[in-house]
């Protein structure tokens, strides 16, 4: 694939909990395509249907109807066992609650999905990433001895640990003040524009968006509107504008 291929593909995408009168339509034929080396921030109001488009992007959700198609392979129609695999080896995650493990130290929780999928970790490579991370100090750590910001660092190198075809974050700034946010956004940037990687980001914070290359903004479970090279104003607005929508 060059770059700018699509690395991430959902085609009409559509997520339905409940059957009969009280069904709920999470989404409702959402298309998007997220290129190689690109970073692209999902926003809308509660209930917009932003968890629900990550998790089957991730493969963690069947959709009810649609395609999901990752680094080129429909994973759409795959069993757990084939999509278990693939979000092991070919997705990174960041959460907002960061999901490291308590007694294992910075360096085990970087190096554990590679265990999980039975690879024995490389600790140059372990090692390389948490200096980028700038936590190479702090690699013998427990996440009780870091910092919010810090732990959500590990977060990003142990995404970064199987060189993913995609990373996908939830919120990862939610639980951080706004210092350790702009550090963790910026090193999200830097994975993209000097890694090559390629991020979607999940946020309800103008703030966060502005670092995004572009913006796809969800209500209802359709896409509403998309905004390239966002400011944190001009997101903010088409945010109200969204809000009024709603209402």
């Amino acid at each position: 694939m060059t770059r700018y291929s699509p690395v991430l593909e959902v085609h009409d995408l559509a997520r339905t909990y409940g059957s009969g009168t009280g069904s709920v339509a999470a989404l409702s034929g959402v298309s998007a395509a997220f290129a190689r080396g690109t970073f692209t921030a999902v926003m809308g109001p509660s209930g917009s249907g932003k968890s629900t488009f990550l998790a089957c992007a991730a493969g963690l959700e069947p959709p009810t109807s649609g395609r999901v198609v990752i680094d080129g392979a429909d994973i759409t129609d795959w069993d757990e066992e084939r999509r278990t695999l693939l979000r092991r080896e070919r997705i990174g995650f960041v959460f907002q609650d960061f999901h490291l493990m308590p007694y294992l130290s910075a360096t085990q929780n970087v190096g554990l999905p590679l265990r999980l999928a039975g690879r024995r970790p490389d600790r140059g490579h372990v090692r390389a990433l948490l200096e980028r991370v700038g936590l190479g100090e702090r690699a013998g750590h427990l996440p009780a001895a870091l910092s919010g910001g810090q732990r959500q660092r590990v977060a990003v190198a142990r995404a970064l640990v199987t060189d993913p075809a995609v990373v996908l974050a939830d919120e990862p700034t939610g639980a951080l003040d706004s210092a350790s946010a702009a550090s963790l956004l910026e090193l999200l940037r830097g994975c993209v524009d000097e890694l090559g990687q390629t991020v979607v980001m999940v946020t309800h914070d103008p703030v966060a968006a502005a670092y995004a290359d572009s913006v796809i903004f969800l209500v209802d479970g359709r896409v509403a509107g998309r905004m390239e090279h966002p400011t944190a104003t001009a997101v903010a607005g088409q945010l109200a504008r969204l809000d009024e929508w709603v209402a």
